[in-house]
C-alpha cells in the first residue's frame, strides 16, 4: 500500500541508466484513464500521489546486453537511411545531369537545322 493509501503497482524503467529495473509505485502516479470516459465527464483524477520506490537495485547483464543490442540496431538502421538518402540524391543528380545533356544536344541539334534552313533558303 501507498501512503496516500491505494495499492501500489509494479513498473519496469524504460531509462537508460536503470533500463528493465522494475520498482513500486502509487496507482496514482501515472493516472490514465479511458478517454471515452474523460469525454462522458465520469471520472475525476485522484489526488496525484510521487511514490516511487525501486525493486532491483542494479540493471541485470543480461538487460544490458539487450539495452546494448538495441542501440547498436538503430545504429545500423540509422546508417542504412543515410546510405539509402545518399544513393537517392546520387540518383537524382545522375538523372539530372543526363536530362541536362539530352537538353544541350536537342538545342545543338535545332541549331545545327536552323543553319541548314538559312543556308537552304539563301541557294534559293
Amino acid at each position: 500500500m501507498c501512503f496516500c493509501g491505494d495499492p501500489c503497482k509494479m513498473e519496469r524503467s524504460d531509462e537508460e541508466d536503470t533500463y528493465r529495473r522494475r520498482y513500486w509505485m502509487c496507482a496514482n502516479w501515472a493516472f490514465d484513464p479511458p478517454e471515452k470516459a474523460i469525454i462522458r465527464g465520469e471520472l475525476e483524477p485522484p489526488p496525484l500521489c510521487d511514490f516511487e520506490e525501486w525493486i532491483d537495485t542494479e540493471v541485470k547483464p543480461e538487460d544490458r546486453a539487450h539495452l546494448e543490442g538495441c542501440k547498436e540496431f538503430d545504429r545500423e538502421i540509422e546508417r542504412r537511411i543515410a546510405l539509402r538518402k545518399k544513393e537517392e540524391e546520387e540518383r537524382k543528380a545522375k538523372i539530372e545531369e543526363e536530362r541536362a545533356r539530352i537538353a544541350a544536344l536537342n538545342k545543338v541539334e535545332r541549331e545545327i537545322k536552323l543553319a541548314r534552313a538559312k543556308r537552304a533558303k539563301a541557294a534559293l
